[in-house]
């Protein structure tokens, strides 16, 4: 995908429109296409403005309405597994994937390491 136009070109092609430019003339003047001429026009028509949209950015997570009840489920027992919570979420009619719930207790900087206190798994 693409970058947007510059501020400057979008300027550029709504001055041309209104100097009386045809949508054809103004896209050859500025280097565009003839349907970007019209979206440029209906972006300044509706909003006033000829500012892109938001490009990429960041998406949430899905549990996040849901950080408070996960919160006091694993700090009331930190070994809680991955689909012990995923089990928990499903009863409350939040059907997510491990691999989500995984991300979202990584994003809460909640970890899950060995101690040395449970005991080894092989004899030493």
């Amino acid at each position: 995908m693409g970058k947007p136009y510059s501020n400057d070109l979008r300027s550029n092609v709504i001055a041309a429109i209104d100097s009386g430019n045809t949508y054809q003339e103004t896209a050859e003047l500025c280097g565009v296409s003839v349907s970007s001429v019209s979206r440029l026009l209906r972006r300044w028509r509706s909003t006033g403005s000829v500012k892109p949209a938001k490009f990429g950015g960041y998406k949430g997570y899905a549990l996040e309405r849901y950080e408070s009840l996960i919160t006091a489920w694993v700090n009331t027992k930190p070994d809680m597994t991955l689909s012990e919570i995923q089990a928990r979420l499903a009863k409350k009619k939040v059907f997510v994937s491990r691999t989500a719930v995984f991300r979202f207790l990584s994003h809460l900087n909640f970890t899950f390491k060995k101690k040395p206190a449970r005991g080894r798994t092989r004899p030493s």
